[in-house]
């Protein structure tokens, strides 16, 4: 896959609101497989990573959504190029697209396949045992009410647990989500903090997205932030990495002076 096909296929997935170049490094580069880089705007592969192959050409594709993701968090969201929840969301969503557009294909053998299953069904397990233990929960405390018994005190010397992860798993038992359900999944929807929220991470969940995709999808449309006052609060960061780094100097500088002088 060339440079060219590589950007051609990401424009194909995201309509971005600012552009960006692609270009191939032609090096090998142990630590990363590829960057985002904010000023210029630029996405730079270590296309020497990958075999020239079909499986190759998979992952390095791979590499591309994963730096358009940062692109967008970027240029669209305002945000630096960390690995947020917001960022998993849109490289989530990109690599949906992609592969729904058969620009991308998830080619499991069989052994990652059973796996796979494996894992996901211990998911939903723990996701049903988090339901249970917060029904049986909901019954001790209504026990506990009847015969004078302090219950908080039997939650956390008696079951060991903290009234955080109690609250939490009160709220998990009062969902009823279904089986198939992973932990995680099910967590997230419990964090909801209204029905409006609930429900759309609920869809979500439905639809297969991912534990990060389900998040966003709670947080709703938010208000394209103003340019000018994103500039003004990098502003004022980089003000006080300034300052504070001055401070630093002169520090450095004194204790050089006291040193060379013998003090």
């Amino acid at each position: 896959m060339t440079q060219e096909q590589a950007r051609e296929r990401l424009l194909r997935l995201h309509g971005c609101k600012e552009d960006f170049t692609l270009e191939y490094s032609g090096k090998k580069n142990r630590r990363v497989n590829g960057q985002y880089f904010l000023d210029s705007k630029r996405i730079v592969i270590n296309n020497r990573n990958f075999e020239d192959s079909d499986a190759g050409d998979n992952l390095l594709f791979y590499t591309a959504m994963h730096e358009l993701a940062h692109h967008i968090q970027h240029t669209e969201h305002h945000l630096n190029c960390g690995h947020t929840k917001l960022f998993h969301s849109i490289l989530n969503g990109l690599v949906d697209n992609a592969e729904r557009l058969g620009l991308y294909r998830y080619d499991a053998d069989p052994e990652i396949e059973k796996l796979t299953d494996e894992a996901a069904q211990i998911s939903a397990q723990i996701a049903k045992l988090q339901r249970r233990l917060g029904t049986v929960l909901n019954n001790l405390h209504g026990v506990c009410l009847r015969k004078g018994v302090r219950y908080e005190d039997v939650v956390e010397r008696k079951v060991r647990l903290s009234a955080r992860t109690e609250k939490k798993l009160q709220k998990i038992a009062a969902l009823q989500l279904p089986d198939g359900v992973g932990f995680e999944t099910q967590e997230v929807i419990a964090g909801a903090k209204n029905d409006e929220q609930r429900l759309a991470m609920l869809k979500a969940s439905d639809e297969g997205k991912s534990v990060a995709q389900v998040k966003q999808a709670g947080a709703g449309p938010k208000n394209e932030p103003d340019e000018l006052e994103a500039l003004a609060r990098e502003k004022d960061r980089i003000g006080k990495t300034i300052a504070n780094l001055t401070r630093r100097l002169a520090e450095i500088v004194k204790r050089i002076t006291l040193l060379e002088g013998g003090g």
